[in-house]
């Protein structure tokens, strides 16, 4: 019983590291099949269903072969330094695994396994790491404590080969069982409690680097299509097919504000060449900073700001995402702005990036933007935001001037447009193109379905032909909103373009012309609730693990000393007050009910202060810390004179002596039975006086330990008589059957 759990608890050790690893999402098909099957072959080989693969001698072989490849996985290859790492210690596992295991072999595959376990949380900050390592921790413990009982059993039986362990009574005497997988696997729990415990208040008191500083160089990040200078027609349509997490954000509005759907600004083009989108003027200029926050625009006189807090993960790129019309942008080492309002910082592709977006969402009327309708643009844009390809197709034009044919203002236009297209086009991801150069006039003509950009693209080049300035933007939806977490989980598949629209008195207003198809719609059910749950812990360890830094542990602790400082000014001042004058607090010509009333007061906001609690908490615990030390002291005392450990061993002594000359004690016999079929009085005695003091527990007299020191060298000497008449009666039957033989 004790072999299999060690062997489970092993592997699982094993697949429990390896599992870190693939959280990372850094490893290669190839690695992840040839691991998972050589973790079941080894199983296998150590629990005799197979035999061993390699020899002792090939696994060293193929160690020292595999260095070349090491050499070339990295330089060639062009592999991270990490990852090449990772492929030669999984190779040396899987040879490990293949051969019979010693308990060298098997300590050093912990040790690997360990490594395998550093390696992944350089790698990785996610919170299936924490849940993993809780796991592996409990996989390690449970798994030490097998292998040293394993190695201990194997010593003792190794000295002992014939010794078994007997557990006596009176009346019975049976063989112990060797520890169970539940013992050892409550213990392990209990053993992870206790580490989870003290590691807490640890981590809550560590002193914190700033997280710019400890950035992970080890991450293969991941990229990101459509957030760069210069973005292809379609670009955006593959990264919608990817179900991966891009960033969560949490959003406060301000009062008085409801709720209301809102998009994630990233990148915004202004040049069109006929298959691309550009931003035709890259210049960048630094957003000015005041204290730890950048002040992108001046905020509105009211001063009414929806907060967003972002979580973005691993991506080789700097665009910082925000609702549009961002007044102020908090959390970020550095940040530029571009000429088309687009945002910036240093790439952080080696770590998580967090940071703050206060903007002002409060929409719009259309009556307002009705009122707007001055056909005045500054020179810079309608250089920019008019432009057209000299060789586009003019049955783009036409149509434009048929939908708007009779309107009135610029907002009326961009109405009709948004509108028909929301209504006169499908909705598809799966988009082929035809032989027409023009992909936009291809769209509107032949194909009459596209996703989210072609519709954008389309709309903003028929505003342009209006002579109305517009731009192509590149974003997120919202997300998938998440009530535990209370935060939007963003993925690749919400990547969304819409239009920006220029009025002169307004700034840049959003107008979004795909359809209701193409915007994401999230399914229901348990698996959608608990993929809430982990989306809620994800966040919790990002915002409350992660990102617990210098500036948490300040706050923390200045909670912490106003809390002092509150409850030392306030019940308790009282309380020794009223305690020391009595007379001071309580005139003569004070009613005595007064006096009760505010006595009682008192001693209720005492008592419930965290401060009086821990001490009456500590008070009540005081007892019974008391009773269990000295009970500790009285097991110490009991354990100096226990007198059945002097009981076993003259009782040993004595079934030593007899073994010796020919009279073993059968397994099944109790102490009582081997007398008697002795039928020695010697042997009776000293068995009535080993069972008084073994299962009596009565210490024995001097007089009787000096009668065991007789009894026992009258038993050796009546051992040894009737050992030699037994020896020489069989000699001479022995002698009686060879002559018989002979005749």
């Amino acid at each position: 019983m004790l072999e299999v759990y060690f062997l489970i608890s092993s592997y699982a050790l094993l697949a429990t590291s390896f599992a870190m690893l693939l959280a990372t999402r850094q490893l290669d098909w190839i690695s992840i099949a040839g691991y998972t099957a050589a973790l079941a072959a080894g199983f296998l080989i150590d629990r005799g269903s197979i035999k061993p693969v390699l020899t002792r001698r090939a696994v060293n072989l193929l160690r020292l072969g595999y260095l070349p490849i090491l050499a070339a996985d990295w330089r060639l290859f062009d592999t991270p330094p990490a990852l090449a790492v990772i492929h030669f210690t999984l190779f040396a596992s899987v040879c490990k695994l293949l051969e019979r295991k010693s308990g060298r072999d098997w300590l050093w595959l912990y040790l690997v396994a360990f490594f395998c376990v550093l390696l992944a949380a350089g790698m990785t900050v996610d919170a299936m790491f924490f849940a993993l390592l809780v796991v592996f921790l409990f996989a390690a413990l449970s798994t030490l404590v097998a292998f040293e009982i394993r190695r201990a059993g194997e010593a003792f039986l190794n000295r002992r080969a014939h010794t078994e362990i007997w557990r006596e009574t009176p009346d019975s005497r049976r063989a112990l069982r060797s520890p169970r997988g539940g013992a050892i696997a409550g213990f392990s729990l209990a053993a992870l409690a206790v580490i989870v415990l003290l590691a807490t208040p640890l981590f809550m008191a560590m002193p914190r680097l700033p997280r710019t500083t400890l950035g992970n160089r080890l991450l293969r990040t991941e990229s990101l299509s459509g957030f760069s200078n210069t973005v292809r027609l379609g670009e955006v349509g593959r990264v919608k097919l990817n179900p991966q997490v891009v960033m969560r954000v949490r959003v406060n509005f301000p009062t008085g504000q409801a709720a209301a759907p809102l998009r994630w600004r990233g990148v915004s083009f202004d040049y069109y060449d006929g298959s691309s989108w550009s931003l035709s003027d890259d210049t960048v200029y630094s957003v000015r900073r005041f204290g730890d926050s950048f002040q992108v625009e001046a905020p509105p006189p009211f001063g009414m700001l929806t907060e967003q807090n972002f979580f973005l993960e691993p991506l080789t790129l700097s665009t910082v995402f925000a609702a549009p019309r961002a007044n102020w942008v908090r959390g970020l080492p550095t940040l530029e702005r571009d000429s088309g309002d687009g945002l910036w910082t240093q790439a952080q592709a080696a770590q998580r990036l967090t940071y703050t977006v206060y903007s002002t969402t409060w929409p719009l009327s259309d009556a307002a933007l009705a009122a707007d309708s001055s056909r005045m643009y500054p020179p810079e844009i309608r250089r920019r935001y008019l432009q057209l390809p000299a060789m586009r197709d003019r049955r783009v034009d036409a149509l434009a001037a048929e939908i708007a044919e009779g309107a009135a203002t610029p907002l009326e236009i961009a109405r009709r447009i948004e509108f028909h297209l929301q209504t006169s086009y499908g909705y598809t991801l799966n988009l082929r193109r035809t032989d027409d150069a023009d992909p936009i006039a291809d769209f509107l003509f032949n194909l009459r379905a596209g996703h989210c950009e072609y519709f954008a693209s389309a709309m903003t080049v028929m505003l342009r032909s209006r002579r109305i300035p517009a731009r192509l933007v590149n974003g997120f939806q919202m997300g998938e909103y998440s009530d535990v977490a209370r935060a939007f989980t963003v993925r690749q598949s919400d990547a969304h373009s819409w239009v920006e629209v220029f009025f002169p008195q307004h700034g840049w207003i959003a107008f979004d012309p795909t359809p209701a198809a193409g915007l994401s719609v999230y399914d229901g059910g348990i698996a959608a609730q608990l993929r809430r749950y982990f989306e809620a812990l994800e966040l919790f360890w990002q915002e409350r693990i992660v990102g617990f830094g210098a500036s948490d542990q300040i706050a923390m602790f200045g909670a912490l000393q106003k809390s002092l400082t509150e409850f030392q000014q306030g019940p308790l001042a009282r309380w020794f007050s009223w305690t020391g004058n009595p007379r001071a607090q309580n005139p003569e010509n004070s009613p005595d009910d007064d006096r009760i009333t505010r006595f009682g007061d008192d001693f209720y906001a005492f008592i419930t202060s965290p401060p009086a609690a821990f001490v009456l908490a500590a008070l009540a615990l005081a007892p019974l810390i008391f009773l269990a030390l000295r009970r500790r002291n009285s097991w110490r005392r009991q354990w100096r004179r226990d007198p059945a450990r002097s009981a076993v061993a003259f009782y040993q002594e004595m079934i030593a002596a007899l073994e010796r000359k020919g009279f073993r004690r059968e397994p099944f016999a109790t102490p009582r039975e081997f007398a008697a079929a002795l039928a020695w009085p010697e042997v009776e005695e000293l068995t009535r006086l080993y069972e008084r003091a073994r299962f009596a527990r009565t210490p024995l007299a001097e007089s009787e330990i000096t009668r065991i020191g007789s009894l026992l060298g009258e038993i050796r000497s009546a051992a040894v008589r009737r050992g030699n008449k037994n020896r020489k009666r069989d000699d001479g039957t022995d002698e009686m059957k060879r002559k018989e033989r002979k005749r």
